[in-house]
């Protein structure tokens, strides 16, 4: 049972600061509408992937919707949808992680981009194109140094430090791969632009390194209760690294396959949204 308690802390740390900012906040009903809209496509988007075509459009639309809606509507979304989600997936102990998880890869498309820049029917959609390609590589360059800087210390240290059979996809992976996620924060002083790169290496970047690290630390969480007697012992730092290792194969394809969605419709999603919002005048 303390295991179902640490789920449901999970899940309303995950809502209570949707709670307090949407009631001290006016919400008119075409911005409900809205929210709800998303996280209806995000949830069939999901069921349709999980069952036929091995993506993960569902994961996509999440930090999309951050990037073209906000941070709070971004976590509300992913919040919403993956409880929904799991009505027909299965609910479980994994349900409130899940929600965090998805919740705070909504919440950080909202917080990492720039504003979005509207796209004109009559614009010159290959000149576009072409600049966007360009703005991206730049804008993508700094922060994925940053990460393949804090892996080759990981390896470093994995090479020092490793026990015997260890393997270095694990932990390491995922712990330094957040520190690099830390250091762009810390030493960027712009917000990434938005276009068809930077949203693709960032939803990779995102759902391998945020979603991965909560959902491994997460089934060691979850695991212990099928144990029964000594469950106690199941929960260690070495369960912990096994979790991630067996981990990194599934987080690489989710990860994979959530930024080819990204590719493929990230910029259609992101523009309709954003002119949705000038129509309606939801700024």
């Amino acid at each position: 049972m303390s295991y179902w308690l640490i789920s449901t802390v999970v899940l309303i740390v995950s809502a209570l600061p949707l709670a307090l900012h949407y009631k001290a906040k006016k919400l008119k009903a075409r911005e409900v509408v809205l929210i709800a809209l998303m996280a209806a496509l995000t949830v069939v988007a999901n069921l349709i992937c999980a069952f036929t075509i091995p993506l993960h459009l569902g994961t996509s639309l999440v930090i999309l919707s951050g990037i073209g809606l906000g941070a709070q509507a971004g976590l509300l979304i992913g919040v919403l949808a993956r409880f929904i989600c799991n009505f027909f997936m299965g609910q479980g102990m994994w349900t409130p992680w899940q929600m965090l998880a998805w919740g705070l890869l909504g919440a950080l498309g909202g917080i990492a981009f720039a504003k979005v820049e509207v796209i004109g029917h009559l614009s010159d959609k290959k000149k576009v194109l072409k600049e966007n390609v360009n703005t991206g590589i730049k804008a993508v360059l700094f922060p994925l140094v940053l990460v393949v800087f804090c892996e080759l210390i990981a390896f470093i240290s994995y090479l020092f430090t490793r026990a015997d059979n260890e393997s270095f996809f694990g932990w390491r992976l995922y712990i330094f791969g957040f520190l690099g996620i830390i250091l762009y924060v810390i030493f960027s002083r712009s917000k990434i632009p938005t276009n068809i790169i930077t949203v693709t290496v960032f939803t990779f970047i995102t759902v391998f390194v945020i979603y991965g690290g909560i959902m491994n630390f997460a089934s060691m969480i979850t695991g212990s209760s099928y144990m029964g007697a000594g469950s106690e012992s199941y929960i260690s730092f070495e369960t912990l690294k096994l979790m991630y290792i067996t981990g990194v194969p599934y987080d690489f394809l989710h990860a994979l396959f959530a930024s080819i969605c990204s590719f493929l419709i990230g910029d259609s999603v992101i523009q309709k949204l954003e002119r949705i919002k000038i129509k309606f005048g939801m700024y």
